[in-house]
Formats: C-alpha cells, structure tokens, sequence
C-alpha cells in the first residue's frame, strides 16, 4: 500500500515538473517590439519620455528587418504596398498624370487613367468610337510603349478598355491625386492586375 502511495506521489510530482517546465513564457515580448536603448545603461531609471537619458545611445535594432519577409513580385500586395514606398505619393500621382496625358493625345483615345505602384503600372483607356471597348495590339504596343518612355523604372504594364475597370481604375486615380495612398488600395490594385492580362 506504502509503495502504491509512494509511486503515485512520485508520478505526480515528475508530471507537476514536466507541465511547469514545458509552458511558454506568457511575459516574452514579441520579436520586433523589443527595445534596446544602449550598451551603457547605469540603472538610472529611464522612461518612455526620455527624462534621465544623458549618455545613453540609442540604437534601432529593427533598421534591417523588412515587414512581411516576401520576396517581391509583380502582382502581390505586399511587394505593391513595398515597391510604393520608393517614392512619395505625390510624385507617383504625378508621373501617372503625365502618363496619361501622353496617352490621351493618341488619336485613338478619349481618355485614359494610370495607377503607379513601384514597377508595376495599370492604364485604363476610354477609346474612340468603340462600343465593345476592344484594343488592338498595335494599340496596346503603342500605349506600352509610352508608358515605359515616359517611366523607364516600369516593368509591368497591364492595359484595359474594359468600361467598368476604367471606372475604377479612374476613380482610384482621382484617390490618390487627393492624397489617399496607394497602400490604401493594394488589394483592388492586385485584383484589377488579376483581371487584366499583362502585357509582357
């Protein structure tokens, strides 16, 4: 009886031991929010509001960490919102108007709208006496060749003349231009681009 106790209170206690010691550590911070504030710290008590950090050097421990580790492609959100942050919004509103001017004076357009992520450009075009919105690829080969003129960091071009994605494509311009950014739009960018067969 002594020896059925003794082995229950030993079964026990090594199972308490490994259940202890197999528990994750619910106070570790997750990677990336850790701060470091320097090698030199003297236990001076140093707050968020920066009050006794005379002599402490600040390092950023995240300078090289990229979000979302993926490698870039040319139709994922995540390389769009990525690839956008090479220039300001403003400049990229600005050389897609200046895209799409240079395609609106073809003879063959009425109009035309651009989107601008990194190295990937979207052009909706609105063509003269063109029912089906149909484009030839002459025409096509035209407007990628302006595109790529004008902008020669671009190595995507994708082009519609589909009435409804010229719409969108339009109001997600007229967006931008307002000063919404374009990471605002990164999953309807991937999804127009999915639409669209590129031109290679």
């Amino acid at each position: 009886m002594k020896k059925n106790k003794f082995f229950i209170l030993m079964f026990t206690l090594i199972l308490i031991a490994s259940t202890i010691g197999c528990t994750s550590n619910k106070f570790r911070q997750p990677i990336g929010t850790e701060t470091k504030i320097g090698d030199n710290i003297t236990k001076k008590g140093v707050k968020r509001d920066n009050v006794n950090t005379k002599g402490i050097v600040k390092k950023d421990i995240n300078k090289d960490v990229r979000q979302n580790q993926v490698l870039p492609g040319p139709n994922t959100a995540t390389d769009i919102t990525k690839r956008n942050n090479l220039s300001t919004p403003d400049d990229m509103a600005k050389k897609a108007a200046n895209i799409a001017e240079k395609i609106t004076n073809l003879k063959e357009i009425n109009s035309a709208s651009v989107l601008i992520s990194g190295n990937s450009c979207i052009v909706g075009v609105d063509i003269k006496n063109n029912i089906e919105g149909k484009m030839t690829t002459d025409l096509k080969q035209k407007i990628e060749r302006i595109v790529r003129n004008t902008d020669n960091s671009i190595k995507y071009v994708s082009i519609t003349a589909d009435p409804d994605l010229y719409t969108r494509i339009r109001n997600m311009a007229a967006d931008i231009a307002n000063g919404r950014p374009i990471s605002g739009f990164a999953n309807e960018f991937e999804e127009i681009l999915r639409r669209i067969t590129p031109v290679k």
